[in-house]
């Protein structure tokens, strides 16, 4: 099992999972705002979502966890991803920032992307610099 993480590109997995996260969260009820006339309510599927979150973090912590362990030691991309989930976190269930849900989501996603390509930067750099 191990082996096949070690093949995977975890980060670029994490990416696609938090970009499309940020896609259905934002995007989908911009685009799709007439739908709910039809009956058809894709923007509010909160198994949907939960799935996307629990997916996105399981992701997270494998590649980021793998990246400081096995290579760079870095905490910066873990505190970038521990943010972004928090902002994404608060986003979905802070009811008290509703009107900012989507740019709280937005932001989060934004980060977590961001501390995968980190991750992904650190690892390459020290792969080639034999740091480890």
């Amino acid at each position: 099992m191990e082996n096949i993480f070690r093949r995977m590109n975890l980060d670029m997995i994490g990416i696609g999972a938090s970009m499309i996260c940020a896609v259905h969260c934002a995007l989908l009820p911009l685009v799709f705002a007439a739908l709910p006339l039809l009956g058809m309510e894709i923007t509010e599927n909160t198994l949907l979502e939960y799935c996307l979150l629990l997916f996105s973090f399981g992701i997270g912590v494998l590649a980021l966890g793998q990246g400081y362990l096995r290579h760079h030691r870095r905490l910066l991309p873990l505190l970038l991803f521990i943010a972004g989930f928090a902002l994404l976190l608060a986003g979905h269930f802070w009811t008290a920032a509703a009107s900012w849900e989507y740019t709280l989501i937005c932001i989060g996603a934004g980060a977590i992307v961001g501390a995968h390509l980190l991750n992904q930067r650190h690892r390459r750099y020290c792969r080639i610099h034999k740091h480890h």
